[in-house]
């Protein structure tokens, strides 16, 4: 009885040895989507999808090795359908191959798409695990199409050249920084409010500076970069970038390198509209100073850098209150999150200015008070 218990489980064993993927798909035979564009179409109830994909073969024998080169490293494929994942399917009828969402890097919107497609249009990305989650979102200023046709002279991807604008957070705070997931999470707990990056193409380049401003799940209007960058300092999500001033004496301008900031919001006053106080504190190095410090003077005396923190302050100030004007004025819509700030610490209050909000954002009063720090003012020799 024994000798036959062992031979059961020698056989149980080697079954499990035995046991493969049966539904795997070997990498070759994979279509890895870089870009996914939507824009709108002209058959009822259809969008156009376009889905940007590298071409491996082209991309290997342009680097010089075998199989393939001299041809285009990316591919473009268009569709006519009712959604992302109709679109795939549609797909799966023209190519040999299994299409992937996994690498995913960017999803571009069309304007028109964006002003009243929006909502539909999001449903499967957030619903469908397959489309990664860490790729960026923009909006593009006219039709997704142009942003697809961009041939990029540094990269041979395009994904990969648009991805890598993204990442470059430290060098400035005029675009929006934010991935496919928390997109999701801010435009939720925001009733269908965000800012969304705003992206530009010509022939062989995009301008990610700039912001889409939704409301209610619709674009309805833009940032231009100085705006963005006003909101940035406010929300206190500004990590790089430069601050250009004109010299006091009006003989040149000065470049302040920012190393970052930090914000401290506080309620001023709750009658008759709620009143804010925002102080912001910056850091950052002189990049380049006025020509006539540059050839008159050995170094920067405590006055000059007095006079620059000042300059500086002022600027920024003047762009935070230029981004908040746009959206209190123009948009009436409270992105600066002063909403969320009353249902947090002042939660009483809240309750009696929930139901008006928006109308209430559009009369709130906001105090501003920029302080600049200069940590460093280079080495002149």
């Amino acid at each position: 009885m024994n000798r036959y218990k062992k031979l059961l489980i020698c056989i149980l064993s080697s079954m499990l040895l035995l046991v493969g993927c049966w539904d795997m798909v070997e990498i070759d035979r994979r279509l890895f989507v870089g870009i996914v564009g939507i824009d709108t179409s002209d058959e009822p109830n259809k969008y156009t999808f376009y889905f940007s994909i590298p071409i491996a073969r082209e991309i290997i024998g342009g680097e010089g090795g075998g199989g393939g080169g001299g041809g285009e490293s990316v591919g473009l494929l268009t569709t006519e359908a009712y959604s992302l994942v109709d679109a795939a399917r549609n797909l799966a009828l023209r190519i040999n191959r299994d299409i992937y969402f996994e690498h995913m890097r960017i999803v571009v919107i069309g304007e028109d798409m964006a002003r009243k497609h929006l909502k539909a249009i999001l449903n499967p990305f957030a619903r469908q695990p397959e489309f990664n989650r860490r790729s960026r979102i923009a909006i593009c200023e006219g039709r997704a199409e142009k942003v697809m046709g961009v041939t990029p002279w540094t990269e041979k991807l395009k994904a990969e050249y648009m991805d890598s604008l993204y990442a470059a957070r430290a060098m400035s705070g005029k675009f929006i920084e934010m991935d496919l997931g928390d997109f999701f999470r801010n435009l939720n707990s925001q009733n269908g409010n965000i800012l969304v990056s705003k992206i530009t193409p010509n022939k062989t380049e995009v301008n990610i500076g700039g912001a889409g401003v939704i409301k209610d799940f619709k674009l309805i209007g833009w940032l231009n970069e100085e705006e963005t960058q006003g909101v940035n300092f406010f929300l206190g999500k500004v990590r790089g970038g430069d601050i250009v001033v004109r010299d006091i004496r009006g003989e040149g301008t000065e470049t302040f390198t920012i190393l970052g900031e930090k914000t401290k919001l506080s309620l001023k006053a709750a009658e008759p509209v709620p009143e804010f106080l925002l102080e912001v504190y910056v850091t950052g190095n002189i990049a380049s100073t006025a020509h006539y410090i540059t050839y008159y003077r050995s170094k920067l005396e405590s006055k000059d850098i007095e006079r620059m923190e000042e300059l500086i302050s002022k600027e920024i100030e003047s762009q935070i209150l230029k981004g908040v004007k746009k959206l209190q004025e123009d948009y009436k819509v409270d992105l600066l999150k002063l909403g969320n700030f009353l249902q947090k610490h002042e939660p009483a209050l809240w309750k009696t200015y929930e139901d008006n909000w928006e109308e209430i954002f559009t009369q709130v009063n906001i105090d501003i008070n920029v302080s600049t720090t200069i940590k460093n003012i280079g080495i002149l020799r």
